[in-house]
């Protein structure tokens, strides 16, 4: 009998810990969220309450992304593109799923542009195909981010320098990123001072979660006259 119990208090122990691992848990992405028919009717739901909330008329055009955490219930965090009045409107929007078959709510929403929007398709698709693990991947020279990236690792250099005339970027000639804890960009530059010969720099710099950029490393590759 106390063998018993003690294979059920196990059995329990075991489960209520997998439950709290469950909790604690971060957000997963919903691979084919397009074809879940309850990412459907929760990106429905959260369309609507925009709608009465913004007193728009909006109409779901597409879920561009999806995520969901397992908490007391679920919460969602959904990227949905929508129209209203053949405009289109990027919205992020956090739903939460109670236990027990009660109503959804939304907790939280916000409309992005569409740059805004894409990035946060990308780096979902990033954390869904184990690029988060993964190393870089080539991005766009011209790509605002990269060259908010370039911007600020010359600022930094620029303090780091004992001449008076600021580094500026001419050109930069490569870029790729990777998402980790928020993104890192890897850069490669082409950087003017004053009267000095252009040189060749290459920078690594982070952003943050909280976007807050940080120069990590910087290399000189050569210079040109």
């Amino acid at each position: 009998m106390r063998h018993c119990l003690h294979l059920t208090s196990t059995f329990v122990l075991i489960f209520l810990v997998t439950v709290q691992s469950q909790m604690l848990g971060g957000h997963k992405n919903i691979a084919d969220h397009q074809n879940d028919a309850r990412v459907q009717e929760v990106a429905q739901f959260a369309v609507k309450q925009i709608g009465e909330k913004t007193s728009k008329k909006l109409d779901l055009v597409k879920i561009n992304s999806a995520q969901k955490q397992v908490v007391a219930g679920l919460n969602y965090v959904l990227v949905i593109e929508t129209a209203a009045q053949s405009k289109k409107e990027t919205y992020e929007a956090h739903v939460y799923e109670p236990l027990g078959n009660q109503p959804l709510k939304l907790t939280s929403h916000k409309q992005i542009d569409n740059e805004a929007a894409q990035r946060k398709t990308e780096e979902s698709s990033e954390r869904h195909s184990g690029a988060l693990l993964g190393g870089y991947r080539e991005v766009s020279t011209t790509d605002s981010e990269v060259s908010q990236a370039a911007d600020f690792a010359a600022e930094q250099l620029s303090s780091q320098s004992n001449s008076l005339s600021p580094l500026k970027v001419e050109e930069v000639l490569s870029a790729r990123s990777k998402v980790a804890a928020g993104k890192v960009f890897e850069l490669k530059m082409k950087l003017s001072q004053g009267n000095m010969p252009e040189q060749i720099m290459q920078v690594e710099v982070s952003r943050s979660l909280q976007n807050e950029l940080k120069l990590e490393s910087h290399n000189p590759i050569s210079s040109e006259s």
